[in-house]
């Protein structure tokens, strides 16, 4: 093996041979694969370098003052009274706390101090040595490092400290977990990001941890090599380093650079499209010519057939695309590109990682906490951003975790723990060729109004979604019902699109226009948010609801299905403030029924629309009978007590719903009926959907018995208490989808060893976060543990195992075994799993037999004693005689999770077709796939008046 010593330090990973090792730096020799035994000793080694560097830096001997200097620049938010620290941020500040208290108050020399002084450094001392060991104040791992000793010496070092690390080669070739190795490698990598790391080992030990560690010796020891070997190797095409040479001298070629970066592997683009994508902001001249350039390099390929040209991503330009940009499309050498990726997705699963994320999982941040990450628009961040997992994490992975659990034209309230977005103005976007999400945070009825307008109209989405390719220049690509219209009439007339006259039916004037109404709308949203002119309120909340439909027609009629997610951090509190909460409704009640359609007609304007100058511009229709409007956009309301808002919600969409045109109302007119369902996302049935449409996306044959214990065990694994049998499906989305990402039918076991990488307020939340860690070990342990390798790996102290260890033997997987005469702990699937839990009846409400209530009498008996689907008050509903001794607007509130929308075939012995279907020792048959559970919000027009007929 042959390396070279770099001429001047810099930050990384470097491999050393034993007959070249340096004799500069901070040397820890005989590094173990056991991060306890090594750490604490390099950190006290390390600690007079610290303590100089802090002494030559602070301007202060105030030591508290210079301390909260340096957490400032190193975490600008510690200081805000709002945000929760974590684990890793309060062993951070009190790592930066004590190191500075020893630089400034106590020199080398201790002998003279008092015993006060003494025990005071003595403390000091261990809070240094202890942090990221596992060991320290609160017990966290490898993200109190990071952001406390490495974060400091990234700040104060101008030159990178180096650090000498000799791994005991018997020690690594001897350990029998693999796990213990790969928490300590991943800490090597952790140090990486501050100093100078010099790995020496031997060539045996190498080949050893090449073999049993491939991904983290060919990321970090691999590097290298790389940089070492001859650049004329036969694989060198395939490295980043030689992608690197194709497009340094890119630095001065901005919009080479753009292009670049917005191209795909899987996806060509046409010319014209990449000229008019305002990302990429590039002349439609310039075009071919940056093409041809990049084509010379290699990293495009460009099919010339037909009569536009199509250009995309070689397999050398994704690597380029990868390592070499970073996301403002500015060069960044790979090394340090991949330096900065490898710190946390570190494969090891310990409790803790350097990320507040429990380890073993696709994403080495939780996914909320990712979106959260937005930044501030009043530096460099965007106001709409595209949805964009870890660089470890496939983009699609957290599109898909907001979309499956929407369900389609409704309102889907799910519980959930979303992190506060660190700038509420933000917005963000995601879109595949069918389907377009939003996500926001509600912030009053103005400004969510604002963001969601400047999202689904923003320079993104008129680049990338609502392109000239989708729509056609002149709107000719729309789908569209009948071609009996111009195009522009059917804009205007039919789904009622806003600011669209003769003049702007071609798609760049359109885009001009539409444009300058969204930036002057939103510039009255900023004056308007705070302000208490109720005029110009009402005015501005006219102009962005028609603003708002106006798009989503659009996206309709392209095919395009919407969703908007909106996320409310704190329901509860809220829900506390009778203004606050009535706003909340108020807003869903006033917005959601503008977003409707019916074939190439406008939804609201057929039912609702009462203005004469308004109603005179539509075109004809005629309703079928029985026809429903249909939403052009779902919803999702998220927070922690989302679903207790249920009946308000109803309330208010009852409320505005009730209001129909009179001709409608008194039966002149025809219209459809508009109906809204409002969904518990989490319950039963809405986790069964779940499970059933990723399913069928991944092409995934679950059997109606797997799937049922699916259902189950997400239903115990992230409900939220003993007696509330109820689950967060965005947790189910994420722990189905990694299972799925190891196996093409993942088993029940394997979906909860996916959940267990979970954080621990998420995975079993039932347990305390101790029982969690050890129960979450145990499960991604590859055999039995013992006491001292569960305390270990699970980053818990020993009082606490023995605390909590009788919470985990109480688990249904938890058994303990016999091995040489000790006993050690193991899961496996209990033969008793199913028969330990209740039927499926208790996983309903208490109500969910009861009879359906209404707001008026002829939806259903009084006297029924279960709901009926086609009982005789059905087909009354139905009959005209009915209609002519009813109200004219019924709306129908049932109750969430009726028991004809989810079990009854199972629960009533006569519908079943198995004789013992109430035995559950029998498995049951898959009967139950679940229509959503809805409270239905009904608008619901009078049939047409004898003298009344078709508005022409």
């Amino acid at each position: 093996m042959q390396s070279r010593q770099p001429a001047t330090p810099s930050r990384g990973v470097r491999l050393v041979s034993p007959t070249g090792v340096p004799t500069d730096g901070i040397r820890c020799p005989a590094v173990s694969p056991r991060l306890t035994e090594w750490l604490p000793d390099l950190l006290e080694k390390l600690t007079p370098h610290t303590e100089r560097a802090i002494r030559d830096t602070t301007t202060t001997e105030d030591r508290w003052r210079a301390s909260s200097q340096f957490l400032t620049r190193l975490h600008p938010e510690w200081s805000n009274t709002d945000n929760t620290w974590t684990d890793d941020v309060a062993e951070a500040v009190a790592y930066v706390r004590a190191i500075t208290a020893r630089a400034l108050t106590y020199d080398t020399d201790t002998e003279p101090l008092s015993a006060y002084h003494h025990q005071r450094h003595a403390n000091l001392s261990e809070t240094v040595t202890a942090i990221g060991t596992g060991r320290g104040p609160v017990n966290a791992s490898l993200g109190a490092l990071a952001k406390g000793p490495v974060a400091l010496h990234r700040e104060l070092d101008a030159q990178p400290t180096v650090l000498i690390l000799q791994l005991d080669g018997e020690a690594w070739t001897e350990v029998d977990d693999r796990r213990t190795g790969v928490r300590a490698l991943a800490a090597i990598a952790v140090l990486a990001a501050g100093f100078d790391v010099r790995v020496v080992v031997s060539p045996a030990l190498h080949r050893h941890l090449s073999r049993r560690y491939p991904n983290w010796t060919e990321y970090h020891l691999g590097l290298t090599g790389s940089r070492d070997r001859s650049p004329h190797t036969t694989h060198r095409e395939q490295t980043p380093e030689a992608a690197w040479d194709v497009v340094r001298d890119l630095d001065t070629e901005p919009g080479k650079r753009r292009l670049l970066g917005n191209l795909t592997t899987t996806h060509a683009r046409r010319y014209d499209d990449l000229s008019a994508d305002d990302a990429i902001d590039i002349a439609a001249g310039t075009v071919s010519r940056y093409v041809l350039d990049l084509e010379t390099r290699g990293l495009v390929t460009v099919n010339r057939r037909g009569t536009q040209h199509t250009v995309q991503l070689t397999d050398l330009g994704q690597r380029a695309t990868r390592a070499c940009l970073d996301d403002d499309y500015e060069l960044i050498h790979p090394d340090q590109r991949r330096l900065d990726e490898r710190l946390t997705p570190t494969p090891h699963y310990a409790t803790s990682t350097v990320s507040p994320r429990r380890p073993g999982g696709p994403e080495a941040t939780p996914p909320d906490e990712w979106v959260a990450a937005t930044g501030t628009p009043d530096t460099a961040a965007d106001y709409v951003q595209w949805l964009t997992g870890p660089n470890s994490t496939p983009a699609s992975r957290l599109h898909d975790r907001f979309a499956t659990v929407a369900h389609d034209d409704a309102i889907t309230l799910v519980g959930d723990q979303p992190a506060t977005l660190e700038d509420g103005r933000v917005a963000y976007l995601s879109h595949t060729e069918t389907e377009t999400l939003v996500v926001l945070q509600w912030g009053g009825p103005v400004a969510t109004l604002g963001r969601l307008a400047g999202a689904l109209l923003s320079e993104k989405a008129l680049s990338q979604i609502l392109t000239p390719e989708r729509l056609g220049h002149k709107f000719e690509a729309l789908d569209e019902d009948t071609h009996e219209y111009a195009v522009g009439r059917l804009l205007r007339r039919g789904r009622q699109v806003g600011w669209c006259s003769d003049a702007e039916t071609t798609y760049e004037a359109w885009r001009e226009r539409i444009t300058t109404v969204r930036d002057r709308l939103l510039s009255r949203v900023a004056e308007l948010t705070e302000n208490n002119d109720t005029a110009a309120r009402s005015e501005l909340f006219k102009d962005l609801h028609g603003l708002i439909a106006s798009a989503t027609q659009l996206y309709h009629a392209a095919g395009i299905d919407l969703t908007t997610t909106l996320r409310v951090p704190d329901t509860a509190t809220l829900a506390r403030s009778t203004t606050r909460l009535q706003n909340l409704c108020k807003f869903l009640a006033k917005t959601v029924p503008k977003q409707s359609t019916y074939g190439i007609h406008s939804g609201y304007r057929l039912l609702f629309e009462d203005r004469p100058t308004k109603l005179c511009r539509r075109l004809p229709y005629e309703v079928e009978p029985d026809a429903q409007l249909d939403l052009t956009m779902s919803w999702v309301i998220a927070g922690p007590t989302a679903t207790a808002l249920h009946d308000e919600i109803t309330t208010a969409l009852r409320e505005e719903l009730a209001t129909v045109r009179d001709a409608v109302a008194d039966g002149t007119e025809a219209a459809p009926t508009l109906e809204i369902p409002v969904v518990d996302g989490t319950t039963y049935p809405a986790i069964r959907r779940v499970i059933d449409e990723i399913a069928t996306a991944h092409n995934t044959q679950w059997s109606p018995r797997e799937k049922q214990r699916l259902v189950r065990l997400c239903l115990r694994s992230f409900g939220p208490s003993e007696t509330t049998r109820r689950a967060c499906p965005y947790d189910v989305v994420v722990s189905l989808l990694w299972a799925l990402s190891e196996a093409q039918t993942p088993t029940p076991a394997d979906v909860e060893r996916a959940a267990a990488t979970l954080p621990a307020t998420r995975f079993r939340p039932k347990l305390t976060p101790t029982a969690t860690k050890l129960y979450a070990t145990l499960l991604q342990a590859d055999g039995s543990l013992g006491r001292t390798a569960l305390i270990e790996q699970a980053d818990i102290s020993a009082s606490s195992y023995d605390r909590r260890l009788e919470d985990v033997q109480a688990l249904d997987r938890v058994h303990a075994v016999q091995i040489d005469g000790h006993r050690r702990w193991t899961t496996m699937e209990s033969v008793s799993l199913d028969q330990r839990i209740p039927p499926v009846t208790a996983w309903l409400p208490y109500h969910s037999d009861q009879p359906a209530t209404s707001s008026s009498t002829h939806r259903q008996s009084p006297t029924s004693t279960r709901p009926s689907i086609l009982g005789p008050a059905h087909t009354w509903w139905r009959s005209r005689a009915g209609w002519d001794r009813r109200p004219p607007i019924s709306i129908a509130t049932v109750p969430i999770d009726t028991a004809h929308d989810t079990m009854c075939p199972i629960l009533m012995p006569t519908d079943s077709r198995q004789p013992h279907s109430h035995d559950q020792s029998h498995p049951q048959p898959d009967i139950m796939t679940p229509p959503t559970t809805p409270t239905t919000v009904a608008a619901t027009p009078q049939p047409t008046h004898p003298n009344g007929g078709t508005q022409q």
